[in-house]
């Protein structure tokens, strides 16, 4: 498989982070969006999208927060999206 962080085109033309992966030794296969859990696009997500291109999916998971924090870790991320009231994850939450 192949796997790693692409850049694609949102809807307004702004440039979107997301990780790819998809099998190698096939054409033709299907295609799977993950979306990631509130936390954000962290490497639990990014393994699940590995574990689709095992099956022999392209999977693709787009980092929704990328206008909120751009570059910013998932927790960071997280902190900085509305509704969150910049609430950091605790031990407990994860």
């Amino acid at each position: 498989m192949t796997a790693g962080t692409v850049t694609i085109t949102a809807g307004d033309g702004d440039p979107v982070e997301a990780y790819l992966a998809r099998p190698v030794d096939r054409t033709g296969f299907g295609g799977v969006v993950v979306i990631h859990h509130m936390p954000g696009y962290d490497e639990a997500t990014k393994q699940m999208v590995r574990n689709f291109a095992a099956h022999g999916y392209a999977a693709r998971c787009p980092n929704l927060y990328f206008r909120q924090a751009p570059g910013a870790s998932p927790d960071d991320a997280a902190a900085a999206v509305p509704g969150r009231r910049g609430r950091r994850r605790r031990a407990v939450d994860r």
